[in-house]
């Protein structure tokens, strides 16, 4: 018997078995120890509501009474499961834990935000008046146009495009017919109160911007455009306004409300992120060349 007892002791098995047996009763005392009241789940009448209302929207229907007590109980396995995960600190270093937790906060934090006093008309007035360039309406123009093709032409693009202009501009120019000038254009020849945007998006920026320098009433170019060359006359240039907040009341509202639950949230996260001290080691030369 004493030959026995110093092998058993020296047995690695042994060691491991008895080291297993420690930590199963040291971390099993210190979920007691750290969970106190944890041991008691009690399904309240709102969250059994809200189980209620999450199989009615997706059924169409209320549960029966079997599908009621089916509901509460996954409820309760849950929350079992969910309390004992986090016991053992399965919740620790989860990447996707940490991310919906992260959520979660944002979004109550969120909802008190939304609670906040609503604006004033003065501030909304104010906001308005110092973002005119968000809510200003866009210039448009009323014009018409002759298209002049370079491939079709070559170098004798501008001098046909010169040529046609000097005609248009004499006294007798306004008895001309637009359409019948040019080359073949898939456009309209003729535009009524085009935004400055639908000018940029049609023919391009630049073409946009030389359209609005164009004195009205008289044939100038040639004007570029993405396709070739133009000859144009702006009879309206309707410039763009800063409209009365009444017209923009409800973007105005709805930006303001949404600087004003950003700038709430990062001072919230401000005070927050204040209680820790953060290190950040630095990285190793060559990881921060493989991320780059």
């Amino acid at each position: 018997m004493k030959s026995v007892l110093p092998r058993l002791i020296r047995e690695p098995l042994l060691h491991f078995l008895l080291l297993g047996a420690l930590i199963f009763v040291v971390a099993g005392r210190a979920r007691r120890i750290g969970s106190g009241a944890g041991d008691k789940i009690v399904v309240t009448q709102s969250q059994i509501e809200s189980l209620v209302v999450g199989f009615s929207r997706t059924w169409m229907r209320p549960p029966t009474q079997a599908e009621m007590r089916g509901l509460v109980d996954d409820y309760i396995r849950e929350e079992v499961l969910y309390r004992e995960a986090k016991a053992m600190g399965l919740d620790q270093d989860d990447f996707i834990v940490r991310r919906r937790m992260r959520q979660k906060l944002e979004f109550l934090s969120e909802d008190l935000v939304a609670k906040a006093v609503q604006p004033t008309e003065q501030e909304l007035e104010s906001y308005l008046q110092q973002h005119t360039n968000t809510y200003r309406t866009e210039p448009s123009f009323t014009f018409e146009h002759i298209f002049f093709d370079r491939e079709k032409n070559g170098a004798s693009a501008e001098k046909k495009l010169q040529d046609t202009l000097l005609r248009l501009n004499r006294k007798d120019g306004t008895a001309m017919h637009v359409e019948t000038l040019g080359d073949t254009f898939l456009l309209p020849a003729r535009f009524e109160k085009l935004s400055a945007g639908e000018t940029a998006r049609l023919f391009g920026e630049y073409f946009a911007k030389q359209v609005a320098t164009v004195e009205t009433g008289r044939w100038v170019g040639p004007l570029e455009s993405s396709y070739g060359l133009h000859l144009v006359r702006v009879d309206e240039f309707i410039p763009g306004i800063l409209p009365p907040l009444g017209k923009v009341r409800e973007p105005v509202l709805r930006d303001l409300l949404n600087e004003r639950r950003k700038q709430q949230l990062d001072a919230q996260y401000a005070r927050l992120r204040a209680r820790y001290t953060v290190v950040v080691e630095p990285l190793e030369a060559t990881k921060v060349a493989e991320v780059r």
